[in-house]
């Protein structure tokens, strides 16, 4: 799940912003806590990330609405693993999956990211974390996942503007602070 609540209408939703998929719909439960990453941020991380996206193995933990690992997807990840602890919310993002035709690159995981196996971490390439805002779970997922990794990942993190991170242990590639998100890519130092 999200930070704060996505206040929207029944049949309100997101939009990918670019790749294959481009202003494909994703529908946005009206779940508490469920807020996705807008587009702003979305669009400057993904600038960012070309040239790492096309071939690269994604894992989106904290998924909500997905928005992160289908953005990645439609501009070429070969891969997805979406990982989603609200079972409904996870049920969802399958629901899109298959609406969009991604069986064959993407899996929907439904468990606390921190109950899973290890080895899923070390084959990503690109692992974004988005968990809810102003519960210490930021610092909490990048004080667990730091050795879980290999060194060339590229790790994903947002954070509320209002939290501060010990990023001991990661190289700040890059860092945004817009609106209520603080979003940092790092990658891990050996």
């Amino acid at each position: 799940m999200k930070r704060e609540t996505y206040k929207h209408k029944s049949t309100a939703g997101i939009r990918i912003i670019g790749g294959s998929l481009k202003r494909s719909k994703i529908e946005v439960l009206n779940r508490t806590g469920l807020r996705p990453t807008p587009n702003r941020v979305r669009e400057t991380l993904f600038n960012w990330l070309v040239p790492s996206i096309p071939g690269a193995s994604i894992l989106d933990c904290f998924a909500g609405s997905g928005a992160l690992g289908f953005e990645a997807l439609s501009r070429g990840a070969l891969s997805c693993t979406f990982v989603e602890q609200d079972p409904q919310v996870a049920k969802h993002i399958q629901s899109n999956v298959e609406r969009f035709q991604l069986h064959a690159q993407a899996n929907v995981i439904a468990n606390d990211v921190f109950d899973v196996p290890s080895e899923i971490f070390i084959h990503a390439n690109i692992i974004f974390a988005d968990p809810p805002f102003h519960h210490g779970l930021s610092q909490k997922f990048l004080a667990w996942i730091k050795d879980k990794v290999h060194q060339d990942s590229h790790l994903v993190i947002e954070c509320g503007q209002s939290e501060t991170l010990d990023l001991e242990g990661f190289e700040i590639i890059k860092e945004l602070k817009a609106g209520i998100d603080w979003l940092h890519l790092l990658r891990p130092i050996s």
